[in-house]
């Protein structure tokens, strides 16, 4: 795998961090926290990432076929500096509300 820059436009309080705790290489993108989207591996290889705009059972399952790792990263802090206001006031309710 190649290194790996982040988007210059992504705000630093947007971390990746590991998925689960012996998670390698980090696949979660995370605000305060909150995981927001991540890299979820397929079994027969390749990545796909799901966005997690919204939660509950009436919400969407978001997710996007990647052609690689450091493309589908790439697109996911794309999506979330495009959805950076409503991605922040999920986090602050969510947290609002202990979770």
């Amino acid at each position: 795998m190649t290194e790996y820059r982040r988007h210059p436009d992504l705000p630093d309080d947007f971390i990746w961090r590991p998925r689960a705790q012996y998670a390698d290489p980090y696949t979660a993108l995370t605000l305060h926290g909150q995981v927001v989207a991540q890299m979820l591996d397929k079994v027969g290889g390749g990545w796909v990432a799901r966005l997690h705009l919204r939660d509950g059972l009436d919400a969407p399952l978001v997710m996007r076929h990647c052609t690689d790792f450091n493309t589908g990263r790439r697109g996911v802090e794309l999506w979330a500096i495009r959805h950076e206001a409503e991605l922040r006031a999920k986090v602050a309710a969510d947290l609002a509300r202990g979770r």
